[in-house]
């Protein structure tokens, strides 16, 4: 389990995005932020006012979290799921990054899960599977439990409840990313029961 903390800056034009993607991605990728910066306010999907800010705040930050995957990982066919997705951060942006993973996109609300859905379909995005429902329910089904070589959780929870949510997820061995904010030394502390019951270990990244 790594538990990234967000203090680094988010300063990064949006031309820079050619670091982590190509030219088609990142086309791909305006795209995306595009259609959940006009997406209905009903949905819920973005306090950001305007494409850059969501851009600079949000896909940079997906981006990111891939520094916190080995580089051996990266390269091959791994199955990657973002549990709490909403919004389809971080689990879109690594989609689009990394075509070769296969990503599950989880979430409880089903207009979000459609919203996510009907764009990667709509775009051609073939490596991403959208799924409402709720991730203690999903957990306990045999397709999805220890199913997953990395699982994702941004926003999710508090961190003990992100770990029970999210670790049995895991295969033996697998990688749980929660990226976390400036608190995440005081949560670490209070998940030390969490991870024992759970049979897992933590480094802070």
């Amino acid at each position: 389990v790594a538990v990234h903390s967000e203090s680094y800056n988010h300063s990064v034009q949006i031309e820079n995005a050619q670091e982590k993607s190509s030219g088609s991605q990142k086309k791909l990728l305006e795209k995306y932020v595009e259609a959940v910066i006009h997406a209905p306010a009903s949905l819920g999907l973005t306090a950001a006012p305007d494409a850059r800010e969501f851009w600079e705040r949000h896909v940079l930050d997906a981006l990111k979290i891939l520094e916190l995957v080995p580089l051996d990982l990266q390269k091959k066919t791994m199955k990657a799921l973002d549990v709490g997705s909403g919004n389809g951060i971080p689990g879109i942006p690594i989609a689009v990054a990394l075509p070769h993973w296969n990503v599950t996109l989880l979430d409880s609300s089903n207009k979000k899960s459609g919203f996510l859905d009907m764009f990667c379909k709509f775009n051609g995005i073939k490596n991403v599977t959208v799924l409402a429902d709720r991730a203690e329910l999903v957990a306990q089904k045999p397709n999805f439990r220890e199913s997953y070589d990395i699982v994702f959780s941004r926003a999710l929870s508090k961190l003990p409840t992100a770990l029970e949510l999210c670790i049995p997820f895991l295969m033996v061995h697998g990688l749980l990313i929660v990226p976390h904010g400036t608190s995440y030394k005081a949560e670490l502390d209070k998940s030390e029961n969490a991870l024992h019951e759970l049979g897992a270990s933590l480094r802070a990244a």
